[in-house]
């Protein structure tokens, strides 16, 4: 069995596939769950379907700015603006009214 540790090993899917192929135990989730994980926006809906409580905000994706300053009049500031996928937590923006959420978030 192969354990990946934490971070690139552990969160690449093709890797957890590479093992198995090669009829070896990987010790962690399957590939079809570090790809889902892996989409922030994903992990969020299958936390919801799965009734696991999660904090208020977008149930997904949200594609434009008019999208995330509808969702900010119901969730509220202070928020999160969060790239769904990839970026390594530099993609976290804060936006603490409508202004801020206006420019941080075509940068997130």
């Amino acid at each position: 069995s192969i354990h990946p540790g934490y971070g690139f090993l552990s969160e690449n899917p093709a890797f957890a596939e590479a093992v198995q192929a090669a009829g070896l135990v990987f010790v962690g989730p399957d590939a079809q769950t570090i790809r889902r994980m892996g989409d922030k926006a994903e992990a969020r809906r299958t936390a919801m379907a799965a009734g696991v409580p999660v904090v208020p905000g977008a149930p997904g994706e949200l594609d434009d700015l008019d999208a995330a300053l509808a969702c900010a009049e119901e969730v509220g500031y202070p928020l999160l603006v969060k790239a769904s996928a990839g970026g390594g937590g530099r993609g976290i923006r804060i936006a603490h009214d409508a202004d801020e959420l206006r420019r941080e978030f075509p940068i997130a």
